[in-house]
């Protein structure tokens, strides 16, 4: 008993850490399927879903299938959980941890996730397969996090559509403001930043923040940081697919658009060359 609580404790905080991280990688790809699963074709994504403990855990799942081999498995189980507990507390308190920006959406995400894991565990606690269980349940955490975040995009489709409308609104009240928009495949943070350092000398500038490219984004910065006092708005604006620069213009009415330059980047999403730069001219 005491082996089975243990390893019920040790799960539920690598699937915190778990949860944390996936809910972070769909904050960072803008909760956009595309983006997300395009990820995936890189090295780095490949590795997420195919790594040394993932496939060390596919090779434990015969050991619980066997009664003569289960107690074998419950150990070997039990090691990587505590390894992977104490590299939880270690990137913890060094500040390496990847967590999502805490936002509405994703504290709301979150708690619903930390209630599916608890539920998950009382439901199957007292039954004879709970490791087995525990143990699939983590192999397949990526697709049960994704899951949860895509049964209620729409219910943030419309709260993000309610916070466009309202940053629009806001925007036309700033007939004065100077927005210069810059967009291109590669180097728009880099601009951004240098020309925010050269105009904040002589104007009053805002500048969008780390990965508020989108609409979403520049919107929810229109509505926290700019004011009637801004002169300058210097603007990021990120493409996955043709038709999304046009909607950030018309938002937040560009007088300079600054394009940085085009390559075969997220060529995946757009389809072909030829698109991207239809997109990025838009």
């Amino acid at each position: 008993m005491i082996l089975v609580l243990s390893l019920s404790l040790l799960w539920l905080i690598r699937e915190t850490k778990a949860v944390l991280f996936w809910l972070y990688l769909w904050q960072l790809k803008e909760y956009h399927i595309g983006r997300f699963i395009d990820h995936f074709r890189t090295y780095k994504g490949r590795k997420l879903l195919l790594n040394k403990v993932l496939i060390l855990k596919l090779f434990l799942i015969p050991f619980f299938l066997s009664s003569c081999s289960f107690f074998v498995g419950e150990i070997a189980l039990l090691i990587i959980y505590v390894l992977e507990t104490v590299k939880f507390f270690y990137d913890l308190v060094s500040k390496k941890i990847k967590k999502p920006l805490l936002t509405v959406k994703t504290v709301f995400l979150i708690i619903i996730s930390i209630i599916f894991l608890i539920s998950f565990l009382v439901i199957f606690f007292y039954r004879k397969d709970l490791i087995l269980s525990l143990l699939i349940f983590d192999i397949l955490t990526p697709f049960i996090v994704s899951g949860i975040v895509l049964i209620f995009q729409p219910i943030t489709v419309l709260l993000r559509n309610r916070i466009i409308k309202k940053a629009k609104e806001k925007r036309k009240g700033l007939n004065n403001l100077i927005v210069i928009g810059i967009t291109g495949s590669y180097g728009k943070t880099s601009v951004k930043e240098f020309l925010y350092e050269v105009l904040k000398t002589k104007y009053n500038v805002l500048k969008t923040e780390k990965h508020q490219n989108s609409e979403i984004g520049i919107s929810q910065c229109i509505l926290n940081d700019l004011n009637s006092e801004h002169e300058v708005f210097i603007v990021e604006m990120g493409a996955y697919g043709v038709g999304d620069i046009k909607p950030l213009v018309d938002n937040i009415k560009t007088k300079i658009g600054m394009l940085t330059g085009i390559n075969e980047q997220y060529m995946a999403l757009f389809g072909s060359q030829e698109n991207i730069i239809k997109a990025k001219y838009e």
